[in-house]
């Protein structure tokens, strides 16, 4: 493929991911969705800021403790990196694109395995659960499969792709014991203990690993 259609392709995701990030923080900058009462505080979910711009910062600090959050906007960093410079090495940056491949592609498959559900997402949120949890998923792996980089997915990165997973685990994990809130219901260690959200984070590891082995054996059929 030549540069011209890669660096195209590698900006689409790059502006997908952008998209879906900003509108979901524009809309808790501005509450432009009010709470839905499907959580009250001894559920011990994130929320319970103040309404109208006083609470934005809240809003906005717990909205980065989803992985989702944490996902697309490695995405975008890693895309618009390769947007500018489409010919961009280096072992350090390989290891963040394939870190946010494997990410955003766990945030759809757990969204839907666990959350899609429940989920009533309203007004603005319908568009960036849109792009965060299917569109720009969709995207990173079909821009990844044709457009590449190729032969960059070495076979230790299908254990080094889990360091950041892992941080944002302990992240949360350590942020719940302090404030005793949690982003997502199965997380919440108050309710079902640590026993049950360990062996549940386990669990999302050893299927989050069988991907990144696709992805890895996918890489290697790609490179020849």
């Amino acid at each position: 493929m030549n540069t011209a259609t890669a660096k195209r392709l590698f900006g689409i995701n790059a502006l997908a991911a952008w998209f879906g990030y900003l509108v979901a923080e524009v809309t808790n900058i501005l509450q432009l969705v009010p709470p839905d009462g499907r959580y009250e505080p001894s559920s011990h979910m994130f929320g319970g800021s103040a309404d109208g711009l006083a609470g934005a910062i809240g809003r906005v600090f717990d909205s980065h403790g989803y992985f989702t959050t944490w996902s697309n906007l490695l995405v975008a960093v890693t895309l618009t990196l390769l947007y500018r410079n489409p010919q961009r090495v280096g072992r350090a940056f390989d290891w963040l694109r394939n870190t946010g491949l494997l990410m955003i592609t766990m945030t759809m498959v757990l969204y839907h395995l666990l959350l899609a559900g429940s989920a009533n997402p309203q007004g603005p949120y319908v568009i960036s659960n849109l792009f965060e949890h299917y569109l720009t998923p969709i995207i990173t792996i079909l821009v990844w499969g044709i457009a590449g980089p190729r032969g960059r997915f070495p076979f230790g990165d299908t254990f080094r792709v889990f360091i950041i997973p892992i941080g944002y685990l302990v992240y949360t994990l350590a942020h719940g014991a302090y404030a005793s809130v949690y982003p997502y219901p199965f997380f919440d260690v108050i309710e079902y203990g640590y026993p049950f959200v360990l062996t549940l984070m386990g669990e999302v590891i050893i299927g989050g690993y069988v991907v990144a082995l696709i992805f890895f054996g996918v890489g290697k059929l790609r490179s020849r």
